[in-house]
């Protein structure tokens, strides 16, 4: 037997270790890799990271401080930490898991290619399963601004939030909707002034009820409050006027309120079916009198034919709802010029700006930039779903999903929704 010496012994147990030590390296990378890179968000997608981290758990009353960062694939819109502030935004929707925050940065900041500002709304889209109609509500009524000046709503970018280290999900980065929106005048201290009103809660329109409104603008610092006299006036018409009174060229509803206005918002918010809304989820805006007032609609959680796990019938007629919940488009429906009015513009929207394919691409663009996110995104939230049909039928052609979750089912009907919600309302306008 050929002698074998102790050094030799060492040098071959050295190696061997060396190599275990090596593959268990390997091996520990892979499972890291797979764990925390290949299977997670920001490996599985372009979409751009907000990074917040704070001490204070945040609420609905005050800011905390934070820590705010933004990483893009495009370097030029990277920004670097800095010290901000966070709230959970809006007191009715702060009870769902997944809660939407307000942050205030410490100067105005242009955030992915947005205006500068320092203040930005992080939206959770909780009851949108599909994470795309709120988007997709948002482009569609500002594709009507070339022919309509007032169809404002504020930009909006998706962003992946991560939140002292953790992935909370796919959000929306919204700009503020204030006055800066709207290119508002200073504030007067009258009612001449420019102003923001908020339907917030249950109004019909039919008389004035001051816990269901808000004053965004003027704002409290300006210690100017004229939403009172405002409003009490303005319902005061709405439901006294005489026909003749209400219709009239010099004195009417016209000189008070933008026509084109009114009917883009009532035809935008009869197609996409904006349930949950005409009563309330509403802004009322006007610059420095003369200029009128116009309708701006938000809150998109129930639109194109779903809220949550309830899905609605595309050739569901809201028109005895909205007449109810709504005095003002009660009195607009039932005027034959106005729903030729209405008739003459769908039509010529229907042309160009608002075709079965534009429509459906524009879909289809934003399911591109998240689709990658979308599945990891609703394990994380795992929806609601319900277990058998409730014993009350939900109104106005709500149908239950009583199966388990199925993401594939709510985007197919989405995209299945819009051609049909656009031949019913084509069908619907043609009659007037």
């Amino acid at each position: 037997m050929p002698f074998i010496s102790n050094k030799s012994r060492t040098h071959r147990k050295k190696k061997e270790l060396f190599v275990i030590i090596f593959v268990s390296i390997i091996l520990i990378s892979t499972i890291f890799i797979y764990t925390y890179v290949i299977n997670s968000p920001a490996f599985i997608t372009d979409v751009p990271r907000i990074n917040i981290t704070y001490e204070e758990k945040p609420d609905t009353d005050d800011f905390v401080m934070c820590t705010f960062e933004l990483i893009s694939d495009n370097p030029e819109e990277n920004v670097e930490p800095i010290q901000s502030k966070l709230k959970i935004k809006g007191s009715p929707a702060s009870w769902k898991d997944k809660k939407s925050y307000r942050l205030e940065l410490p100067f105005q900041k242009s955030l992915l290619g947005m205006r500068k500002d320092d203040d930005w709304f992080l939206m959770g889209m909780f009851l949108d399963y599909t994470r795309m109609r709120t988007k997709l509500s948002i482009d569609l009524y500002q594709s009507l601004e070339p022919t309509n000046p007032t169809a404002i709503l504020p930009d909006s970018e998706y962003i992946c939030l991560y939140i002292n280290g953790e992935f909370e999900g796919l959000y929306l980065l919204v700009e503020k909707i204030d006055r800066r929106l709207f290119n508002l005048d200073d504030p007067q201290n009258n009612i001449k002034s420019s102003l923001i009103f908020q339907a917030k809660y249950y109004t019909n329109f039919r008389e004035y009820d001051r816990d269901s409104w808000e004053q965004d603008w003027p704002n409290e610092d300006e210690n100017i409050y004229i939403m009172d006299e405002m409003m009490s006036n303005l319902i005061f018409f709405v439901n006294n006027a005489s026909d003749e009174a209400f219709f009239d060229s010099k004195t009417g509803i016209y000189t008070i309120f933008d026509k084109s206005n009114l009917i883009d918002f009532y035809l935008y918010n009869f197609f996409i079916l904006h349930k949950d809304f005409w009563y309330k989820n509403y802004l009322i805006v006007r610059n420095t009198y003369p200029s009128k007032f116009y309708l701006i609609p938000w809150d998109f959680d129930a639109s194109f034919g779903q809220l949550g796990w309830r899905f609605l019938d595309s050739d569901l007629n809201p028109e005895a709802s909205i007449r109810s919940q709504h005095e003002l488009f009660n009195r607009l429906l039932s005027n034959e010029e106005f729903m030729k009015n209405c008739k003459n513009r769908w039509f010529t929207i229907r042309e160009k700006l608002w075709t079965d394919s534009v429509i459906l691409d524009m879909l289809s663009d934003i399911y591109k930039e998240i689709k990658n996110i979308l599945e990891y995104e609703m394990k994380l939230w795992e929806p609601e779903t319900v277990d058998e049909e409730p014993e009350e039928p939900w109104p106005d052609g709500v149908i239950y999903s009583t199966k388990e979750f199925d993401l594939d089912e709510y985007i197919s009907k989405l995209y299945q929704f819009i051609p049909n919600r656009l031949e019913f309302c084509d069908s619907y306008f043609f009659q007037y």
